[in-house]
Protein backbone atom coordinates (compact mmCIF):
# COMPACT_ATOMS: atom_id res chain seq x y z
CA UNK A 1 0.00 0.00 0.00
CA UNK A 2 1.44 3.36 -0.96
CA UNK A 3 1.97 5.64 2.03
CA UNK A 4 0.49 8.52 0.08
CA UNK A 5 -2.90 6.87 0.37
CA UNK A 6 -2.89 7.74 4.08
CA UNK A 7 -2.69 11.46 3.42
CA UNK A 8 -5.49 13.86 2.35
CA UNK A 9 -8.07 12.63 4.87
CA UNK A 10 -7.06 15.24 7.43
CA UNK A 11 -9.44 17.41 5.39
CA UNK A 12 -12.41 15.18 6.25
CA UNK A 13 -13.01 17.09 9.48
CA UNK A 14 -12.76 20.40 7.65
CA UNK A 15 -15.23 19.26 4.99
CA UNK A 16 -17.68 17.92 7.56
CA UNK A 17 -17.49 21.22 9.41
CA UNK A 18 -18.26 23.07 6.18
CA UNK A 19 -21.29 20.85 5.55
CA UNK A 20 -22.65 20.68 9.08
CA UNK A 21 -21.60 24.11 10.35
CA UNK A 22 -25.19 24.89 11.26
CA UNK A 23 -25.88 21.45 12.69
CA UNK A 24 -22.93 20.75 14.98
CA UNK A 25 -22.93 23.85 17.06
CA UNK A 26 -24.59 25.95 19.72
CA UNK A 27 -24.35 29.73 19.62
CA UNK A 28 -25.28 32.87 21.49
CA UNK A 29 -24.51 36.51 22.36
CA UNK A 30 -25.34 39.25 19.89
CA UNK A 31 -22.77 42.04 19.98
CA UNK A 32 -24.83 44.43 17.88
CA UNK A 33 -28.37 45.61 18.42
CA UNK A 34 -30.61 42.55 18.71
CA UNK A 35 -33.33 41.93 16.13
CA UNK A 36 -36.91 41.43 17.22
CA UNK A 37 -37.74 37.94 18.56
CA UNK A 38 -38.24 35.38 15.80
CA UNK A 39 -41.90 34.86 14.95
CA UNK A 40 -43.46 31.62 16.10
CA UNK A 41 -43.56 28.64 13.75
CA UNK A 42 -47.20 27.69 13.32
CA UNK A 43 -46.66 24.11 12.11
CA UNK A 44 -43.82 21.68 11.61
CA UNK A 45 -41.35 23.10 9.07
CA UNK A 46 -39.51 20.62 6.85
CA UNK A 47 -36.55 21.60 4.67
CA UNK A 48 -34.61 19.35 2.28
CA UNK A 49 -31.29 20.38 0.71
CA UNK A 50 -29.04 18.80 -1.92
CA UNK A 51 -25.28 19.05 -1.37
CA UNK A 52 -22.87 19.49 -4.31
CA UNK A 53 -19.13 19.89 -4.83
CA UNK A 54 -17.85 21.30 -8.12
CA UNK A 55 -21.28 20.63 -9.59
CA UNK A 56 -21.41 16.96 -8.53
CA UNK A 57 -23.91 15.75 -5.95
CA UNK A 58 -22.26 14.45 -2.78
CA UNK A 59 -25.09 14.38 -0.24
CA UNK A 60 -28.25 15.85 1.20
CA UNK A 61 -29.62 17.26 4.45
CA UNK A 62 -33.05 17.35 6.06
CA UNK A 63 -34.19 19.60 8.90
CA UNK A 64 -37.50 19.71 10.77
CA UNK A 65 -38.68 22.29 13.30
CA UNK A 66 -41.74 21.36 15.36
CA UNK A 67 -43.50 23.51 17.98
CA UNK A 68 -43.70 21.77 21.36
CA UNK A 69 -44.62 22.90 24.84
CA UNK A 70 -42.65 26.08 25.72
CA UNK A 71 -40.39 25.85 22.68
CA UNK A 72 -39.37 23.79 19.68
CA UNK A 73 -38.01 20.40 18.73
CA UNK A 74 -35.22 20.61 16.11
CA UNK A 75 -34.24 17.52 14.12
CA UNK A 76 -31.55 17.62 11.45
CA UNK A 77 -29.89 14.87 9.43
CA UNK A 78 -27.18 15.11 6.78
CA UNK A 79 -25.46 12.53 4.61
CA UNK A 80 -22.20 12.94 2.74
CA UNK A 81 -20.83 10.43 0.19
CA UNK A 82 -17.33 10.86 -1.29
CA UNK A 83 -14.53 8.77 -2.72
CA UNK A 84 -11.32 8.92 -0.67
CA UNK A 85 -8.31 6.85 -1.69
CA UNK A 86 -10.46 4.74 -4.03
CA UNK A 87 -12.89 3.92 -1.21
CA UNK A 88 -16.42 5.33 -1.05
CA UNK A 89 -17.08 6.90 2.35
CA UNK A 90 -20.60 7.61 3.63
CA UNK A 91 -20.96 9.81 6.70
CA UNK A 92 -24.17 10.62 8.55
CA UNK A 93 -24.55 13.50 10.99
CA UNK A 94 -27.68 13.75 13.15
CA UNK A 95 -28.81 16.42 15.61
CA UNK A 96 -31.78 16.35 17.95
CA UNK A 97 -32.38 19.43 20.10
CA UNK A 98 -34.99 21.04 22.32
CA UNK A 99 -35.19 24.81 22.68
CA UNK A 100 -37.10 27.52 24.47
CA UNK A 101 -39.69 29.65 22.69
CA UNK A 102 -36.94 32.00 21.46
CA UNK A 103 -34.81 29.06 20.20
CA UNK A 104 -32.32 29.09 23.10
CA UNK A 105 -30.99 25.55 23.43
CA UNK A 106 -31.80 23.48 26.51
CA UNK A 107 -30.58 20.07 25.33
CA UNK A 108 -29.05 18.58 22.19
CA UNK A 109 -27.46 15.41 20.87
CA UNK A 110 -25.09 15.34 17.89
CA UNK A 111 -23.95 12.07 16.35
CA UNK A 112 -21.42 11.53 13.56
CA UNK A 113 -21.30 7.99 12.15
CA UNK A 114 -18.93 6.82 9.41
CA UNK A 115 -19.65 3.10 9.81
CA UNK A 116 -16.58 2.53 12.00
CA UNK A 117 -18.03 3.74 15.27
CA UNK A 118 -20.05 6.81 16.10
CA UNK A 119 -18.84 10.03 17.70
CA UNK A 120 -21.58 11.50 19.91
CA UNK A 121 -21.87 14.71 21.91
CA UNK A 122 -24.75 15.39 24.30
CA UNK A 123 -25.31 18.77 25.86
CA UNK A 124 -27.64 20.28 28.44
CA UNK A 125 -27.72 23.99 29.20
CA UNK A 126 -29.12 26.24 31.87
CA UNK A 127 -28.49 29.95 32.31
CA UNK A 128 -24.93 29.45 33.55
CA UNK A 129 -23.47 26.12 32.43
CA UNK A 130 -23.27 23.89 29.39
CA UNK A 131 -22.66 20.27 30.40
CA UNK A 132 -21.18 18.14 27.61
CA UNK A 133 -20.95 14.37 27.52
CA UNK A 134 -18.75 12.96 24.78
CA UNK A 135 -19.06 9.31 23.80
CA UNK A 136 -16.00 7.65 22.29
CA UNK A 137 -14.44 4.23 22.37
CA UNK A 138 -17.22 2.79 24.54
CA UNK A 139 -16.63 5.43 27.22
CA UNK A 140 -18.20 8.75 28.14
CA UNK A 141 -16.35 11.84 29.35
CA UNK A 142 -17.94 14.96 30.81
CA UNK A 143 -17.00 18.61 30.43
CA UNK A 144 -18.51 21.78 31.93
CA UNK A 145 -18.40 25.12 30.11
CA UNK A 146 -19.42 28.37 31.79
CA UNK A 147 -22.10 30.42 30.03
CA UNK A 148 -22.77 34.12 30.31
CA UNK A 149 -25.84 34.08 28.06
CA UNK A 150 -28.25 31.65 26.35
CA UNK A 151 -26.87 29.42 23.61
CA UNK A 152 -28.36 28.65 20.21
CA UNK A 153 -27.94 26.32 17.29
CA UNK A 154 -26.70 28.25 14.23
CA UNK A 155 -29.62 26.82 12.28
CA UNK A 156 -31.94 28.42 14.80
CA UNK A 157 -29.76 31.53 14.83
CA UNK A 158 -30.67 31.91 11.18
CA UNK A 159 -34.30 31.77 12.28
CA UNK A 160 -33.67 35.07 14.07
CA UNK A 161 -33.21 36.62 10.63
CA UNK A 162 -36.91 36.83 9.82
CA UNK A 163 -39.36 39.62 9.15
CA UNK A 164 -38.03 42.96 10.38
CA UNK A 165 -34.69 41.39 11.27
CA UNK A 166 -33.93 40.91 7.57
CA UNK A 167 -32.55 44.35 6.84
CA UNK A 168 -29.63 45.23 4.58
CA UNK A 169 -26.56 46.06 6.63
CA UNK A 170 -27.65 44.23 9.79
CA UNK A 171 -24.78 42.31 11.37
CA UNK A 172 -24.92 39.74 14.17
CA UNK A 173 -21.88 38.26 15.89
CA UNK A 174 -22.51 35.09 17.87
CA UNK A 175 -20.30 32.88 19.99
CA UNK A 176 -20.54 29.35 18.60
CA UNK A 177 -19.76 26.08 20.33
CA UNK A 178 -18.39 23.63 17.78
CA UNK A 179 -18.36 19.95 18.86
CA UNK A 180 -15.75 19.14 16.21
CA UNK A 181 -13.36 21.38 18.20
CA UNK A 182 -15.06 21.40 21.64
CA UNK A 183 -14.55 25.14 21.90
CA UNK A 184 -16.27 28.45 21.22
CA UNK A 185 -15.63 30.52 18.12
CA UNK A 186 -17.30 33.70 16.82
CA UNK A 187 -19.89 33.44 14.06
CA UNK A 188 -20.78 36.62 12.13
CA UNK A 189 -23.85 37.00 9.93
CA UNK A 190 -24.11 40.08 7.70
CA UNK A 191 -27.29 40.79 5.73
CA UNK A 192 -26.03 42.16 2.42
CA UNK A 193 -29.36 42.85 0.74
CA UNK A 194 -31.94 41.38 -1.62
CA UNK A 195 -31.28 39.86 -5.04
CA UNK A 196 -32.92 37.52 -7.52
CA UNK A 197 -32.15 33.83 -6.98
CA UNK A 198 -33.09 30.88 -9.18
CA UNK A 199 -33.40 27.50 -7.48
CA UNK A 200 -35.02 24.49 -9.12
CA UNK A 201 -36.06 26.57 -12.14
CA UNK A 202 -37.94 29.08 -9.98
CA UNK A 203 -36.73 32.67 -9.62
CA UNK A 204 -37.57 34.69 -6.52
CA UNK A 205 -36.24 37.58 -4.49
CA UNK A 206 -34.01 36.39 -1.64
CA UNK A 207 -31.95 37.90 1.13
CA UNK A 208 -28.21 37.35 0.73
CA UNK A 209 -26.31 36.82 3.99
CA UNK A 210 -22.56 36.40 4.43
CA UNK A 211 -21.56 34.08 7.28
CA UNK A 212 -18.00 33.94 8.63
CA UNK A 213 -16.96 31.15 10.96
CA UNK A 214 -13.43 29.92 11.81
CA UNK A 215 -11.98 31.60 8.74
CA UNK A 216 -14.63 30.03 6.53
CA UNK A 217 -16.89 32.31 4.52
CA UNK A 218 -20.27 31.13 3.28
CA UNK A 219 -22.84 33.00 1.21
CA UNK A 220 -26.42 32.15 2.21
CA UNK A 221 -29.70 33.10 0.53
CA UNK A 222 -32.81 33.18 2.72
CA UNK A 223 -36.49 33.66 1.97
CA UNK A 224 -38.55 36.18 3.97
CA UNK A 225 -39.26 33.53 6.63
CA UNK A 226 -35.54 32.96 7.19
CA UNK A 227 -35.53 29.56 5.49
CA UNK A 228 -32.35 28.66 3.62
CA UNK A 229 -32.67 28.52 -0.17
CA UNK A 230 -29.02 28.15 -1.14
CA UNK A 231 -25.51 28.17 0.36
CA UNK A 232 -22.15 28.57 -1.37
CA UNK A 233 -19.19 27.63 0.82
CA UNK A 234 -15.53 26.67 0.71
CA UNK A 235 -14.05 23.97 -1.53
CA UNK A 236 -16.73 24.55 -4.18
CA UNK A 237 -19.50 23.29 -1.91
CA UNK A 238 -23.08 24.29 -2.79
CA UNK A 239 -26.16 23.42 -0.72
CA UNK A 240 -29.54 24.24 -2.26
CA UNK A 241 -33.24 23.76 -1.54
CA UNK A 242 -34.86 20.68 -3.11
CA UNK A 243 -37.91 18.55 -2.46
CA UNK A 244 -37.45 15.28 -0.58
CA UNK A 245 -37.44 13.10 -3.69
CA UNK A 246 -34.91 15.30 -5.42
CA UNK A 247 -32.60 15.59 -2.41
CA UNK A 248 -32.46 11.86 -1.80
CA UNK A 249 -32.94 10.26 -5.18
CA UNK A 250 -31.78 12.46 -8.05
CA UNK A 251 -28.59 14.09 -9.28
CA UNK A 252 -26.13 11.42 -8.14
CA UNK A 253 -23.29 10.61 -10.55
CA UNK A 254 -22.20 7.13 -11.57
CA UNK A 255 -19.10 7.49 -9.40
CA UNK A 256 -18.57 9.25 -6.08
CA UNK A 257 -16.81 12.61 -6.02
CA UNK A 258 -13.00 12.19 -5.86
CA UNK A 259 -11.96 14.27 -2.87
CA UNK A 260 -8.27 13.44 -3.16
CA UNK A 261 -8.03 14.60 -6.76
CA UNK A 262 -9.99 17.75 -6.03
CA UNK A 263 -7.76 19.13 -3.29
CA UNK A 264 -4.29 17.77 -4.12
CA UNK A 265 -1.61 20.49 -4.33
CA UNK A 266 0.58 20.07 -7.41
CA UNK A 267 4.31 20.39 -6.78
CA UNK A 268 5.53 22.03 -9.99
CA UNK A 269 8.33 19.45 -10.39
CA UNK A 270 8.57 15.87 -9.13
CA UNK A 271 10.55 14.77 -6.07
CA UNK A 272 12.37 11.54 -6.87
CA UNK A 273 12.75 10.01 -3.39
CA UNK A 274 10.46 11.91 -1.02
CA UNK A 275 10.63 9.52 1.94
CA UNK A 276 14.39 10.09 2.26
CA UNK A 277 14.41 13.83 1.50
CA UNK A 278 16.61 15.76 3.94
CA UNK A 279 15.85 19.33 2.80
CA UNK A 280 13.17 21.07 0.78
CA UNK A 281 13.09 24.51 -0.83
CA UNK A 282 9.88 25.71 -2.47
CA UNK A 283 7.95 28.84 -3.34
CA UNK A 284 4.63 28.91 -1.53
CA UNK A 285 1.55 31.04 -2.15
CA UNK A 286 -2.15 30.96 -1.33
CA UNK A 287 -1.70 30.89 2.45
CA UNK A 288 -3.87 33.94 3.02
CA UNK A 289 -3.92 34.87 6.71
CA UNK A 290 -2.81 31.45 7.93
CA UNK A 291 0.15 31.96 10.33
CA UNK A 292 2.44 29.13 9.23
CA UNK A 293 4.63 27.98 12.16
CA UNK A 294 8.36 28.73 12.00
CA UNK A 295 10.71 26.62 14.11
CA UNK A 296 14.10 24.97 14.00
CA UNK A 297 12.93 22.67 11.23
CA UNK A 298 11.06 24.97 8.83
CA UNK A 299 11.00 28.65 7.94
CA UNK A 300 8.95 30.74 5.52
CA UNK A 301 10.32 34.10 4.39
CA UNK A 302 9.24 36.21 1.41
CA UNK A 303 7.23 33.30 0.03
CA UNK A 304 10.18 30.86 0.12
CA UNK A 305 9.78 27.79 2.34
CA UNK A 306 12.85 25.96 3.63
CA UNK A 307 12.71 22.72 5.58
CA UNK A 308 15.67 20.82 7.05
CA UNK A 309 15.00 17.38 8.49
CA UNK A 310 16.12 17.29 12.12
CA UNK A 311 19.40 15.61 13.05
CA UNK A 312 19.21 12.47 15.18
CA UNK A 313 20.09 14.22 18.44
CA UNK A 314 19.76 12.34 21.75
CA UNK A 315 17.23 13.32 24.40
CA UNK A 316 18.42 15.32 27.42
CA UNK A 317 16.04 14.04 30.12
CA UNK A 318 14.39 10.82 31.27
CA UNK A 319 10.70 10.00 31.32
CA UNK A 320 8.41 11.20 32.70
CA UNK A 321 8.95 14.84 31.79
CA UNK A 322 8.76 16.97 34.96
CA UNK A 323 9.49 20.42 33.50
CA UNK A 324 6.95 23.23 33.38
CA UNK A 325 7.43 24.65 29.88
CA UNK A 326 5.64 21.86 28.03
CA UNK A 327 3.20 20.61 30.69
CA UNK A 328 0.32 21.56 28.40
CA UNK A 329 1.54 18.93 25.91
CA UNK A 330 0.96 16.25 28.56
CA UNK A 331 -2.67 17.11 29.28
CA UNK A 332 -5.81 15.23 28.32
CA UNK A 333 -8.23 16.72 25.79
CA UNK A 334 -11.66 15.54 24.61
CA UNK A 335 -9.87 13.80 21.72
CA UNK A 336 -6.79 12.61 23.63
CA UNK A 337 -8.05 10.68 26.67
CA UNK A 338 -4.63 10.60 28.29
CA UNK A 339 -5.87 9.76 31.79
CA UNK A 340 -8.01 6.80 30.78
CA UNK A 341 -6.74 3.50 32.26
CA UNK A 342 -6.75 1.73 28.88
CA UNK A 343 -4.59 4.44 27.31
CA UNK A 344 -2.17 4.44 30.26
CA UNK A 345 -2.01 0.64 30.45
CA UNK A 346 -1.35 0.38 26.70
CA UNK A 347 1.46 2.94 26.84
CA UNK A 348 3.02 1.18 29.82
CA UNK A 349 2.90 -2.20 28.08
CA UNK A 350 4.45 -0.84 24.87
CA UNK A 351 7.35 0.90 26.62
CA UNK A 352 8.09 -1.90 29.10
CA UNK A 353 10.07 0.45 31.34
CA UNK A 354 11.80 2.48 28.61
CA UNK A 355 12.63 5.96 29.95
CA UNK A 356 14.63 7.48 27.07
CA UNK A 357 12.27 9.89 25.25
CA UNK A 358 13.64 9.19 21.79
CA UNK A 359 13.57 5.42 22.11
CA UNK A 360 10.13 5.66 23.70
CA UNK A 361 8.83 7.68 20.74
CA UNK A 362 10.20 5.10 18.33
CA UNK A 363 8.55 2.23 20.21
CA UNK A 364 5.21 3.99 20.31
CA UNK A 365 5.45 4.93 16.63
CA UNK A 366 6.25 1.36 15.58
CA UNK A 367 3.41 -0.04 17.68
CA UNK A 368 0.83 2.36 16.24
CA UNK A 369 2.07 1.75 12.70
CA UNK A 370 1.92 -2.05 13.14
CA UNK A 371 -1.40 -2.21 15.02
CA UNK A 372 -3.61 0.05 12.89
CA UNK A 373 -5.18 -1.20 9.68
CA UNK A 374 -4.52 1.42 7.02
CA UNK A 375 -7.96 2.59 5.90
CA UNK A 376 -9.59 6.01 5.43
CA UNK A 377 -12.03 6.87 8.22
CA UNK A 378 -14.34 9.84 7.73
CA UNK A 379 -14.82 10.95 11.32
CA UNK A 380 -13.52 13.18 14.10
CA UNK A 381 -10.75 10.95 15.51
CA UNK A 382 -10.22 10.32 19.21
CA UNK A 383 -7.68 8.07 20.86
CA UNK A 384 -9.99 5.69 22.73
CA UNK A 385 -12.09 4.90 19.70
CA UNK A 386 -8.97 4.29 17.61
CA UNK A 387 -7.59 2.01 20.33
CA UNK A 388 -10.81 0.00 20.10
CA UNK A 389 -11.22 -0.18 16.32
CA UNK A 390 -7.50 -0.42 15.37
CA UNK A 391 -8.39 1.16 12.00
CA UNK A 392 -7.52 4.53 10.58
CA UNK A 393 -5.71 6.98 8.37
CA UNK A 394 -3.23 9.68 9.30
CA UNK A 395 -5.66 11.33 11.73
CA UNK A 396 -6.22 8.18 13.74
CA UNK A 397 -2.50 7.32 13.79
CA UNK A 398 -1.63 10.82 14.99
CA UNK A 399 -4.18 11.11 17.81
CA UNK A 400 -3.49 7.64 19.18
CA UNK A 401 0.27 8.21 19.15
CA UNK A 402 -0.12 11.59 20.90
CA UNK A 403 -2.35 10.14 23.62
CA UNK A 404 -0.02 7.21 24.28
CA UNK A 405 3.03 9.49 24.36
CA UNK A 406 1.41 11.91 26.81
CA UNK A 407 0.27 9.02 29.00
CA UNK A 408 3.92 7.92 29.17
CA UNK A 409 5.03 11.39 30.26
CA UNK A 410 6.42 12.35 26.85
CA UNK A 411 5.23 15.82 25.69
CA UNK A 412 3.57 15.36 22.30
CA UNK A 413 1.36 17.31 19.94
CA UNK A 414 -0.52 16.62 16.73
CA UNK A 415 0.35 18.81 13.75
CA UNK A 416 -1.21 19.05 10.30
CA UNK A 417 -0.25 20.32 6.89
CA UNK A 418 0.74 18.69 3.61
CA UNK A 419 3.16 15.96 2.60
CA UNK A 420 4.49 14.96 -0.83
CA UNK A 421 3.23 11.57 -2.02
CA UNK A 422 2.12 10.08 -5.32
CA UNK A 423 3.27 13.13 -7.28
CA UNK A 424 1.52 15.88 -5.31
CA UNK A 425 1.28 17.47 -1.86
CA UNK A 426 -1.63 15.96 0.07
CA UNK A 427 -3.20 17.10 3.35
CA UNK A 428 -1.84 15.07 6.24
CA UNK A 429 -1.47 14.84 10.04
CA UNK A 430 1.51 13.65 12.10
CA UNK A 431 3.12 14.34 15.51
CA UNK A 432 5.97 16.09 17.30
CA UNK A 433 7.61 15.07 20.61
CA UNK A 434 9.83 17.07 22.96
CA UNK A 435 13.37 15.69 23.43
CA UNK A 436 14.70 18.37 25.77
CA UNK A 437 16.52 20.62 23.32
CA UNK A 438 13.88 20.71 20.61
CA UNK A 439 10.89 19.06 18.99
CA UNK A 440 11.26 15.99 16.79
CA UNK A 441 8.76 15.00 14.11
CA UNK A 442 7.19 11.56 14.26
CA UNK A 443 4.92 10.20 11.54
CA UNK A 444 3.29 6.97 12.78
CA UNK A 445 1.30 6.61 9.54
CA UNK A 446 4.52 6.61 7.46
CA UNK A 447 6.60 4.92 10.22
CA UNK A 448 9.17 7.75 10.26
CA UNK A 449 11.29 9.34 13.00
CA UNK A 450 12.15 12.04 12.14
CA UNK A 451 9.74 12.71 9.28
CA UNK A 452 11.14 13.48 5.83
CA UNK A 453 11.51 17.07 4.63
CA UNK A 454 8.36 17.03 2.47
CA UNK A 455 6.23 17.31 5.64
CA UNK A 456 5.10 20.97 5.54
CA UNK A 457 3.54 22.01 8.86
CA UNK A 458 0.65 24.47 8.55
CA UNK A 459 -1.07 24.19 11.96
CA UNK A 460 -0.22 22.83 15.40
CA UNK A 461 -2.88 20.98 17.37
CA UNK A 462 -5.34 18.12 17.10
CA UNK A 463 -8.66 17.86 15.24
CA UNK A 464 -9.85 20.98 17.02
CA UNK A 465 -7.39 23.11 14.98
CA UNK A 466 -7.81 21.59 11.54
CA UNK A 467 -10.60 23.94 10.48
CA UNK A 468 -7.86 26.57 10.09
CA UNK A 469 -6.88 24.73 6.89
CA UNK A 470 -10.16 25.61 5.20
CA UNK A 471 -8.79 28.97 4.12
CA UNK A 472 -6.00 27.41 2.04
CA UNK A 473 -7.69 24.33 0.56
CA UNK A 474 -7.98 24.90 -3.17
CA UNK A 475 -5.71 27.97 -2.99
CA UNK A 476 -2.38 26.61 -1.74
CA UNK A 477 0.43 26.45 -4.30
CA UNK A 478 3.84 24.80 -3.72
CA UNK A 479 6.47 25.11 -6.45
CA UNK A 480 9.44 22.89 -5.60
CA UNK A 481 12.72 24.65 -6.47
CA UNK A 482 15.56 22.96 -8.39
CA UNK A 483 17.97 22.81 -5.41
CA UNK A 484 15.64 20.27 -3.77
CA UNK A 485 16.68 17.72 -6.38
CA UNK A 486 19.31 15.33 -5.07
CA UNK A 487 18.72 16.24 -1.40
CA UNK A 488 17.75 12.75 -0.32
CA UNK A 489 19.89 10.66 1.98
CA UNK A 490 21.02 7.20 1.10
Amino acid sequence: MRVGRLAVVVVWGVLLLALARGQWAAAGHEKTSAPPPAPAVADADDTWMGVYMSGQKVGYSHSRTTPVAEGYQLEETSLLRLSVMDQVQTVRAVIDATTTSDFAVRAFTVTLDSGLGAFAVRGTADDRTLVLQTGAGGDTSEQHLALGEPIYLPSSARARLRGAALEAGRSLTLQVFDPSAMEHQPLTMLVQGREALTVGGKTQQAWKVRETFRGMETSVWLDDDGRTLREEGPMGMVVQREDAAGAIGTGWGETAFDLMGAIAVHAGRPIADPRHLTHLTARVSGLGELPVPTDGRQSLRDGVLRIEREPTAPATYTLPYIGSEWRHELEATPFLQVDHPRIRDTARAILAGETDPRRAAERLRSWVYDELEKRPVASIPNALQVLDTRVGDCNEHAVLFAALARAAGLPARVVAGVVYADGAFLYHAWDEVWLGTGWMTVDPAFDQTPADATHVKLVEGGPETHAALIGVVGKLSIDVMPETAGSADS
